[in-house]
């Protein structure tokens, strides 16, 4: 695994032996580093070219040390929100700040992928699954597989009004039943839509805001198809 730059962006990459491409997005405050791990466990012969790309912006994640993210989410007004029983406003009917615009470049950066790539998978783990989210949305003739791990519901009337264009994409999607941070009802709302496209996959489990091992087997199966 080495370090590559592609269209301004820091990228982990793990060469295989195909030209099937996996495009992975990490959470919140995490790094490239954070998912590159699971590689090992979901491609044990290699044959994906993996790419764990960094999120551009810096964050501070507390203890005077940062993270990366792909657009900003005002935590503290999160917290309240949950708090107030209001966390179903924050995301599910607006566009987050800034998702936009990185939906965009990673456009551009898939793009640049799949001029060596037969196909390209896409995915992540909460922040990252939800711009992967927005990618499938705005071009869904780029990506042949989609996978959301610990995923939340946003701009719901775009998804409502748009999922008939992703039919064609399987969708793999995992929740904790006690996800602190993104509640596991949204989790649901999100399903209400995506399970209208041809192959979907929905995997709750007991925990948190994670991805566990009976998660990563199911997903392994999910990109070996």
């Amino acid at each position: 695994m080495r370090v590559t730059r592609i269209n301004d962006f820091d990228i982990l990459l793990q060469e295989g032996s195909t030209n099937k491409s996996i495009v992975v997005l990490h959470g919140y405050g995490a790094s490239f580093q954070d998912l590159a791990p699971l590689y090992q466990y979901l491609d044990p012969k290699d044959e994906f070219n993996w790419y764990f790309v960094d999120g551009p912006m810096k964050v501070d994640i507390g203890m005077g040390m940062k993270g990366s993210a792909w657009f900003p989410i005002d935590m503290m007004g999160l917290q309240q929100a949950s708090m107030e029983g209001r966390i179903e406003d924050f995301f599910s009917q607006s566009v987050p700040d800034g998702i936009e615009d990185m939906r965009d470049r990673l456009v551009h950066l898939i793009k640049e992928i799949k001029k060596n790539s037969t196909e390209v998978f896409l995915g992540g783990f909460s922040q990252g699954s939800m711009l992967s989210l927005a990618v499938a949305y705005k071009e869904p003739h780029l990506i042949e597989r989609l996978f959301l791990l610990s995923s939340t519901l946003f701009d719901e009337a775009h998804i409502a009004e748009n999922t008939k264009h992703i039919k064609h994409i399987p969708i793999f999607q995992s929740h904790g039943s006690v996800d602190p941070i993104l509640p596991y009802f949204l989790s649901e709302k999100l399903k209400s839509y995506l399970e209208k496209v041809n192959e979907y996959e929905f995997h709750p489990f007991q925990g948190g805001h994670e991805i566990p091992m009976p998660v990563i087997q199911k997903l392994k199966d999910f990109l070996g198809k």
